[in-house]
């Protein structure tokens, strides 16, 4: 899935670790662990920023689909149980279009 590899490229240029991450057709779940060097404002304005341009690039129908905003604003800080319990369960949730992968 092109948004995975996106994201998973991202992280590894901002040495973050990827713990797990959820994909689906309308919405990303990422658990990750990354060193205070980046506010988490910044990290989660470079994953979308990054993705959306890339995206919008590759399908020029996402401008007319989504406007000028590809991504809602998203939750950040929850606890680790409650985020990995979370994702562990996405392809139950939404089995239809989803890539999970643990990240080790």
């Amino acid at each position: 899935m092109i948004t995975e590899g996106i994201l998973c490229k991202t992280c590894k240029e901002l040495n973050i670790k990827i713990i797990e991450i959820a994909v689906n057709s309308d919405h990303v779940h990422i658990f990750f662990k990354y060193r205070p060097k980046y506010p988490l404002s910044f990290i989660a304005k470079r994953l979308k920023g990054r993705t959306s341009r890339i995206l919008r690039k590759e399908f020029p129908h996402l401008k007319e689909w989504c406007g000028e905003h590809m991504w809602a604003p998203g939750s950040a800080g929850n606890g680790w149980d409650v985020v990995s319990k979370y994702i562990e369960t996405q392809d139950v949730h939404h089995a239809k279009n989803v890539s999970y992968r643990p990240r080790t």
